[in-house]
């Protein structure tokens, strides 16, 4: 509490404190010296209104205390009613909240004493000084102290210890009234008896005649106690507040200490994993050195034994040449040519196979140690976190589904644990198990290629070198019910084969052989409903209307091998093509501006055809299974637009049901 009886400016307890407007305080000193002497101009010019307006604001502001500026007498707090305003003389910025006040010629001196400060101050031993003459006991010698009552028949101020010696309350002096000393009007004199509810300010009897006869008043002691609750619940809910903020600061003590010990547990593990890896070095070395040592030791074997093999050699031809010689001396010629050619056959010999026998001498290995794997490793040896991150949190508001594509967003788990990626899992979209469909650090992901007419659901997980996460929470994605798709661009040929519009829509073909052409996108699930409007028709052409796989022959009409299902119409009559066979035949062609409908339900494995809107013929196909892409079969002489992602007329509807 301290901090709240000191001034913000001499840091001192207060001496003398005034009320700013504001509701800060000041000692009276340092309020004089922080006030700043206005210029004097004309009482009519703008500015002298800048700074009545200005001073008027600053008593009537919505953080004043309420108290009556004796400065300003003509001035009340909030007051409704029209007042006469002197010109501002001195102006003072609060220095704690920098807000502006204007005085009038009175100054700082002129601004109300602060009477529960220097109470409290009072109560706490701080107050270092005599206090204002109007508030000094007027029997004191030496030091005043300050008044607490005031005879109202002898016109005196008394301090407690002047009270009882001068004033008893007995003999000719007990019929004295001894007024308690208090807050008073600034403008009569007299104690206030109300508080106004309006101008939000202690009134006396005269000032509710004079300017608050209109207004809503109470009793002074009903609204200081109805203050005093307002302000022990505002106490409270301050109370509960310091009590969370000390929790949170031992908290914090708590986390500083697991901090320390966390630290401290860390550096004992880099000490063990360093000595660890020492060790394993240590470990090495003595293996590399054995290894040296071996190789040191079996090239000196080699060596020796080549040296020994090397040794022998030479004596036998040493033996030979020394004998050789020996036998040159023979004097006897016929005995020296009993040997002579066999000597000099075996010193050929010898002379041909002594180095050439003899292996290379071993050299010196041409080794040297490769450290670099060693020193990359640890130079990246780190840190890795111990503990696996939460579960991220799914942002639904940026989730959503356009046709058969979803982008789905996460938000990253909350602190402590790291984060090094995320692995984003969706099902089959028919409650099945989930699969991983993206890993990396991105928080957004788009995912294509999935079926129309379905709901997938999606949950993502974080990971780090500790291990993964917990999954966020499961959402729902909706597909869309219909497929939207156009002709597949890369169907287009030569001048003599396919084109196609730049919609993609609309399709012809220039020559008499059939050429085929495929939608952009496959269909594997749900119920579809497409039209082929006939934009021409010369009666000599072959369409052809259905769905193929991927691989379906591109230059036969649709229907003639295994990978098409088809429906062949001319102007009178059609069949259904599959593998070549033709079957169904029903009656009822086409012209120019009719359309054919193909109902493709892969629910129910099933295909049918309409020609406007109605059923042309039974069902076609049965059985089907798999992805189809939609497709027709074009010769010269017509031309057809797709109409795609169309519901389903009534009537081919209620035909499935009923066969089912």
């Amino acid at each position: 509490m301290e901090e709240e009886l000191r001034c913000f400016v001499c840091k001192e307890f207060y001496k003398e404190p005034v009320l700013l407007p504001c509701g800060h305080a000041l000692c009276r000193v340092c309020a004089v010296g922080l006030q700043n002497h206005l210029p004097e101009v004309d009482n009519g010019s703008g500015t002298a209104t800048d700074y009545q307006e200005a001073d008027k604001a600053s008593v009537s502001s919505e953080t004043d205390s309420g108290v009556v500026c004796g400065s300003r007498p003509n001035s009340f707090a909030g007051t409704t009613a029209t007042a006469v305003y002197s010109p501002a003389a001195f102006s003072l910025s609060c220095p704690q909240c920098n807000k502006q006040v204007f005085l009038d010629d009175n100054g700082a001196a002129g601004l109300p004493p602060f009477r529960v400060m220097r109470t409290i101050v009072e109560r706490f031993g701080g107050i270092i000084g005599a206090p204002p003459a109007e508030e000094a006991c007027q029997m004191c010698e030496g030091e005043r102290r300050a008044a607490v009552v005031r005879c109202e028949q002898c016109s005196v101020r008394y301090c407690a210890g002047c009270r009882d010696a001068w004033h008893p309350t007995r003999g000719p002096l007990a019929q004295h009234e001894l007024r308690a000393l208090g807050t008073t009007c600034p403008d009569h004199g007299s104690p206030p008896v109300l508080y106004c509810n309006i101008c939000i300010v202690p009134i006396c009897q005269r000032c509710l005649a004079e300017r608050h006869s209109s207004h809503e008043t109470q009793p002074l002691s009903s609204a200081a106690r109805a203050h005093k609750t307002e302000l022990s619940q505002s106490l409270q809910q301050l109370s509960e507040q310091a009590k969370a903020m000390t929790e949170y600061i031992q908290l914090v003590k708590g986390s500083g200490d697991k901090i320390n010990e966390s630290c401290e547990e860390l550096e004992r593990q880099i000490d063990q994993a360093c000595t660890e890896v020492t060790r394993a070095i240590d470990r090495r070395r003595d293996e590399l050195v054995r290894a040296a040592r071996n190789s040191r030791s079996q090239a000196i074997a080699n060596m020796r034994s080549l040296k020994s093999h090397a040794a022998q050699k030479l004596r036998e031809a040493t033996a030979l040449l020394h004998f050789s010689i020996e036998a040159l001396k023979e004097s006897d010629h016929a005995a020296f040519l009993q040997v002579g050619n066999i000597l000099s056959a075996r010193a050929q010999e010898t002379a041909a196979g002594l180095c050439s026998s003899l292996d290379p001498p071993p050299s010196p290995p041409a080794l040297t140690l490769d450290i670099e794997p060693v020193l990359r490793t640890v130079r990246t040896m780190n840190f890795v976190e111990c503990i696996p991150p939460g579960a991220p949190e799914m942002a639904v508001e940026a989730c959503a589904a356009r046709g058969c594509s979803c982008t789905l967003a996460w938000r990253a788990p909350k602190a402590p644990a790291a984060v090094r990626g995320y692995v984003l899992e969706l099902d089959d979209g028919l409650g099945g198990p989930f699969r991983e469909v993206y890993c990396g650090r991105e928080t957004v992901c788009t995912v294509d290629g999935l079926h129309y007419a379905s709901l997938y659901s999606a949950r993502v997980k974080a990971f780090n070198g500790a291990g993964e996460g917990p999954y966020s929470e499961v959402i729902g994605l909706q597909t869309s019910p219909v497929a939207w798709f156009a002709w597949d661009a890369r169907c287009a040929g030569a001048e003599d084969a396919l084109s196609l519009s730049a919609d993609g829509l609309s399709a012809r073909a220039a020559g008499w052989q059939p050429r085929v052409v495929l939608a952009d996108q496959p269909l594997a699930r749900g119920l579809h409903y497409w039209r082929l409007r006939i934009d021409t028709y010369d009666g000599d052409a072959d369409p052809a209307f259905g769905v193929a796989r991927a691989d379906v022959a591109r230059d036969k009409m649709l229907g003639s091998d295994a990978l098409g299902w088809a429906m062949y119409i001319d102007g009178s009559r059609s069949w259904f093509v599959h593998g070549g066979a033709h079957g169904g035949r029903a009656a009822g062609g086409v012209s120019a501006g009719r359309t054919v409908g193909v109902l493709l339900d892969l629910t129910r494995g099933t295909l049918r055809f309409a020609v406007d809107d109605r059923a042309q013929g039974e069902i076609a196909f049965t059985g089907l299974r798999g992805a189809f892409y939609p497709a027709v079969s074009l010769n010269r002489g017509v031309a057809i637009t797709l109409e795609p992602g169309l519901q389903p007329p009534p009537e081919l509807l209620m035909a499935n049901l009923a066969i089912e």
